[in-house]
């Protein structure tokens, strides 16, 4: 009877543990967190590395498997063998003058999940007006939940003589501009043009997508226009 009553005990006590131990194991999710972040949650849950190799902002960031957490989905991996290795990480930038942490990044170098995890945030955030795409790259952005997602695959990468495809994606607070104009090069610099032109008094309380943007400049330019190339309506 003791014992029956001692397995009841034990089998409760687990249901009571278990998520504790799963979320544990699960770490924390980015996509469930505001800005600014709070890393004194983050730091609780991995231990972190220090980058302060920038001027003006500090670079916190973990390989930590149990960090890479997106909508859900574990994103952990490694490409390579030791010491050459590629592993997935995530990071989180704090801007030195406001110690505000209003930017993270992912970085993906493992081709199935760099893969998956195109197809995961194009299901969850759809179609954007900003998109550019060839053979090589792509870069995305999307406004959605009050956040901007700046979204980049490579599929030039080679390691230890393999081919394989990489994924960034960086999610800044758009009222960060620090962190914005950071961000705002390479494949991205065109969006950078669009805020310029968004501000103008004549754009002021109406609708003004990068779409509409494109089709003035494709007015203004015609169909040659280097903002169109590559573009991808």
């Amino acid at each position: 009877m003791k014992t029956h009553l001692l397995k009841k005990i034990k089998y409760f006590l687990a249901l009571l543990i278990l998520p504790f131990l799963l979320s544990c194991q699960k770490g924390f999710d980015v996509s469930e967190m505001s800005f600014p972040i709070n890393m004194t949650v983050v730091k609780e849950k991995v231990k972190l590395e220090e980058d302060k190799s920038f001027s003006d902002m500090t670079r916190y960031y973990t390989t930590d498997k149990k960090a890479i957490n997106f909508y859900g989905e574990n994103f952990a991996g490694s490409n390579g063998t030791p010491p050459f290795t590629l592993d997935n990480k995530i990071s989180f930038y704090e801007e030195n003058k406001s110690k505000k942490v209003d930017a993270y990044g992912i970085d993906i170098n493992t081709t199935d999940e760099a893969e998956d995890f195109e197809k995961l945030i194009d299901s969850k955030l759809g179609k954007a007006d900003f998109a550019y795409k060839n053979n090589d790259f792509s870069f995305t952005i999307w406004e959605n939940t009050g956040k901007y997602y700046f979204f980049e695959t490579n599929n030039t990468g080679e390691l230890n003589g393999k081919k394989f495809k990489s994924c960034t994606l960086h999610v800044i607070n758009p009222k960060n501009t620090f962190f914005v104009n950071y961000f705002i090069a390479g494949g991205f610099q065109y969006f950078g043009d669009y805020l310029y032109e968004k501000a103008k008094p004549e754009h002021q309380g109406k609708k003004f997508s990068y779409r509409d943007f494109i089709d003035v400049k494709e007015k203004e330019d015609g169909k040659d226009s280097y903002f169109l190339k590559d573009y991808v309506k």
